[in-house]
């Protein structure tokens, strides 16, 4: 049988360890069904194939961005958008410029403030009150896990000092002397009290945000989008306008996700019925919900990440949602209903609790359970061998793999032993990579989480501080397998993405250099020239 095209003449990574390397691939429909030297791939040339020479250029899998919320991202980035570099003065007058641009807007909504601009009180309300009074005002920290407002937001959702914290500790109002709220928000459920009360969004500009980001994503080669959960409140998008995209093709990515995220104990019980029911509905090789989401801390930036030892800063100590036999539980659970698990984990003790949910997981016979650790920024010396020996996937963001000394000063020395991948992989561990978008705060493109991985220091900035340990430095090849076979295996998907083999989807993206030689702070500087994703191209450099 004829292909439809070839592409030979190229330099083709095929992440297959079997056959590392090819010159030439034939794709038939959305299937590639040849990997080898461009004669055999002209052998299957007919009438109408197409024949593209790649003169050169690289060819990989397509890549997968392994944990992102482009759903959530799309509501958030309808507003404000702050670098995270910006000083408080640079913020205030991005807010100030914005609502003077839009005086017909009743809300405002915004994201990307660097956490750490604050202490650990965090920004106040009256820095907002300074520049709109009358209109409720709400700006997202870069991670997400805390939020700003003004004394109107506060008002309309009717938050007062005898409010009663979600979640007290980890999901709360930071507050006065006097019990008042500061307008401080901490985690996600004190943003969806707000959220309930007050309505930030319009369906229009959250769909050409949804547009505009699937076209951005398909010019950095990324095919397939791993979703990792959302609040209540952005779920009509989720199961209404992302899978008709989907279908209709102008999403132009594969999507695979979980819907809402357990983000209080409580929440359970109430999702885990509708995961069931989401991933009968939606199990489509482009659109597929079979993930439980489980956040189990905050971050380090927002001093709600759950640490073993007490923090540097100001002693406190902040512990999981759950504990090892409660996470335990709801993971053989979500095994036994046929879930893969993904959690939230970014301190040692809540990653902890991703371990020993893991073995429980994999003592009861779920081998084929894909569990995921998300972010594992800080792993105990003594874990970080366990993610191999119980199959638990690391995925994480190498685009925050830099040396940030305004973190030494809330965890101390362990700002020196974070991100130790490299050991991990060792020890037989998978390692994955998303950009976590909206709050990738040096840009989800994968060159630069290649880039940042095997460099551990900022992008651009050769003066900038080399993140320790040295050693956990990874290599090209650790970062081109975790945008493709090891998110691929994350998502249950190795056989069908992830590499380049006959059989497979045709999901590829076509690079200008080959990133194996070049030096490694030239990779996020490599140009995009096509992506294909389902055999077809839905990106051509001009």
């Amino acid at each position: 049988m004829a292909a439809d095209k070839i592409y030979i003449n190229g330099e083709i990574y095929t992440v297959n360890e079997k056959q590392e390397w090819a010159q030439a691939i034939a794709i038939t429909g959305n299937k590639i069904t040849y990997v080898g030297d461009n004669g055999g791939a002209r052998a299957l040339c007919g009438d109408a194939t197409e024949i593209h020479d790649l003169k050169g250029k690289m060819m990989l899998p397509g890549f997968i961005d392994g944990h992102c919320h482009p759903v959530m991202a799309a509501h958030y980035l309808c507003g404000v958008y702050l670098e995270v570099e910006w000083s408080v003065d640079e913020c205030l007058a991005e807010i100030g410029r914005f609502i003077k641009a839009h005086p017909e807007q009743e809300t405002y909504f915004g994201i990307g403030y660097a956490e750490w601009l604050f202490d650990e009180t965090g920004p106040k309300k009256e820095l907002l009150d300074a520049i709109c009074a009358d209109k409720p005002i709400m700006i997202l920290g870069s991670s997400a896990h805390e939020a700003w407002v003004n004394s109107k937001a506060l008002e309309l959702a009717g938050i007062t000092k005898d409010t009663t914290d979600p979640i007290p500790g980890f999901h709360y109002f930071h507050r006065d002397a006097d019990g008042n709220p500061t307008g401080h928000l901490l985690e996600i459920s004190t943003q969806t009290m707000i959220m309930e009360k007050v309505s930030f969004f319009e369906e229009d500009k959250i769909h050409r945000a949804l547009s505009q980001a699937t076209e951005e994503y398909a010019s950095m080669g990324v095919t397939t989008t791993c979703d990792m959960g959302a609040p209540e409140f952005v779920l009509k998008a989720y199961f209404g306008a992302m899978p008709q995209m989907v279908k209709e093709g102008t999403y132009k990515q594969r999507f695979f996700g979980c819907g809402r995220m357990v983000a209080e104990k409580s929440d359970a019980s109430l999702i885990m019925p509708r995961l069931k029911n989401y991933m009968e509905q939606y199990k489509d090789d482009k659109f597929r919900i079979h993930f439980l989401k489980i956040i189990n801390d905050g971050t380090l930036e927002t001093r709600s990440a759950a640490l073993s030892q007490p923090y540097d800063e100001d002693g406190a100590m902040v512990y999981p949602l759950f504990t090892k036999e409660e996470i335990a539980k709801l993971g053989v659970e979500a095994a036994a209903a046929g879930l893969d698990i993904n959690v939230h984990a970014i301190g040692d003790e809540a990653i902890s609790g991703t371990l020993a949910m893991a073995k429980a997981v994999r003592e009861a016979g779920f081998d084929d359970c894909r569990i995921v650790n998300s972010h594992c920024d800080y792993v105990k010396d003594e874990e970080l061998a366990l993610f191999g020996k119980y199959n638990v996937i690391a995925n994480t963001t190498c685009v925050w793999h830099y040396g940030n000394p305004d973190m030494e000063k809330v965890i101390g020395d362990r700002q020196n032993h974070t991100f130790r991948l490299k050991t991990m992989i060792n020890g037989g561990c998978r390692m994955g990579q998303g950009s976590d978008f909206p709050v990738d705060e040096f840009g989800r493109e994968p060159l630069k989480g290649i880039e940042m991985g095997c460099s551990r220091q900022l992008f651009d900035q050769p003066e900038a501080p080399v993140l320790k340990p040295y050693e956990e430095t990874l290599s090209v090849k650790d970062g081109i397998e975790s945008y493709t076979i090891n998110n691929a295996y994350q998502m249950h998907m190795e056989h069908r993405l992830g590499s380049i083999e006959p059989g497979k989807y045709a999901d590829l993206v076509v690079l200008e250099q080959n990133l194996f030689n070049i030096p490694i702070p030239e990779i996020h500087k490599v140009r995009v020239c096509e992506t294909i994703m389902d055999g077809k191209t839905v990106f051509l450099a001009e």
